[in-house]
């Protein structure tokens, strides 16, 4: 009951601060491109093109007023601003006291990885000389000449295949790398009890360890090859993850649990990509796509763009004033199905 009369309150309240203005609005604006473009003073984008028509239908004034996405909420209840037409995500947090407008465009979470996918020629000749394969070659070494040890131990006394001096452990340990690799040359073979006991669990041992290292070089290829492919947000927890501070995707980040280092800029953001320390630069698809675009071609040449097309955004013009909100909604909605939209679709290169 509470509830319904606090809202009650602001609706009339609303309507009388907006005719004591006489409809004069201050409108918020965040620099976020391509909705909102600032350069050198001079304002611009979709989402200013799209309220222009709107503020034109309504024959109302207003002027802008520059802001940050970190003060958006601020200014909106404090009453700095009465619109904010930034592209802004509903979300719970501020539901109870904020009302939201029409969604005037739909994205989709994107995130932007260099490129490394390799030749599988290329990643072979690379992992041989890395440092994990020769730490696996070793330890098969060592497991080997331990084999060998005991198999000529087993057999120097009885068998002729196997020196009885100490060189002899060479020959065991041939005939223990030639067992597990399962070539199985034939020219030295166990004959006493003991020995035969000792190559029957060697040789169960020794399918289990080619498998594991079959498998495990397979696995470590393809995650040369494909590294910082992303198919999922489920992905983006195993890399290193950089985002733009206050953004609506850094929310969403925070609520997944996904850390991620903070940029002030894009441009800082793109940079710390390239350089690598970042792997991962996350945000809506609409705005990455600019700034990819905007880029020099040889500095994006080794950046992919991945959607994750189970992760939408919904942008809505923000205000704290209801009657605002309900004045603009029929307007922007009859805009949307407009032509004259799909024309600013395509000017800013996004798609309906």
């Amino acid at each position: 009951m509470l509830k319904r009369f606090f809202i009650l309150i602001i609706i009339i309240s609303s309507c009388f601060s907006l005719r004591a203005e006489g409809d004069e609005l201050s409108v918020g604006v965040t620099d976020s491109p391509p909705f909102i473009i600032i350069e050198d003073g001079e304002i611009s984008g979709l989402t200013i093109e799209l309220w222009d028509n709107i503020s034109d239908s309504l024959g109302i004034d207003y002027h802008f007023v520059q802001t940050t996405y970190n003060d958006v909420m601020t200014n909106i209840y404090e009453g700095a601003v009465n619109i904010s037409i930034a592209p802004m995500a509903i979300n719970s947090s501020h539901a109870d006291s904020t009302f939201f407008s029409q969604p005037f465009y739909i994205t989709t979470m994107c995130v932007a990885v260099e490129n490394h996918y390799e030749s599988g020629f290329v990643t072979i000749v690379k992992n041989l000389f890395s440092l994990s394969f020769l730490k696996t070659i070793g330890l098969l070494l060592f497991i080997n000449f331990g084999i060998g040890a005991l198999i000529w131990l087993a057999e120097r006394n009885e068998n002729p295949a196997f020196s009885d001096k100490l060189n002899g452990i060479i020959d065991g340990f041939w005939w223990s790398w030639v067992t597990m690799t399962t070539v199985g040359y034939g020219d030295k073979s166990p004959q006493s009890k003991n020995g035969k006991i000792l190559a029957t669990i060697w040789m169960l041992v020794a399918i289990l360890i080619i498998s594991g290292f079959t498998a495990t070089i397979s696995s470590e290829l393809t995650t040369k090859r494909l590294q910082n492919n992303v198919s999922s947000l489920h992905d983006l927890h195993k890399m290193k993850v950089g985002c733009l501070e206050g953004r609506n995707t850094a929310i969403y980040l925070d609520y997944k649990h996904i850390s991620y280092k903070k940029y002030d800029t894009f441009e800082e953001a793109f940079e710390a990509l390239e350089k690598g320390d970042i792997n991962a630069l996350v945000d809506d698809g609409a705005t990455l796509s600019y700034y990819f675009n905007k880029k020099e071609k040889s500095l994006t040449k080794n950046i992919t763009l991945i959607e994750l097309p189970n992760n939408k955004e919904y942008y809505c013009f923000m205000s704290s004033q209801p009657y605002l909100v309900n004045r603009i909604n029929p307007y922007l909605l009859s805009f949307l199905e407009s032509e004259q939209w799909s024309r600013l679709l395509r000017k800013y290169g996004l798609s309906e």
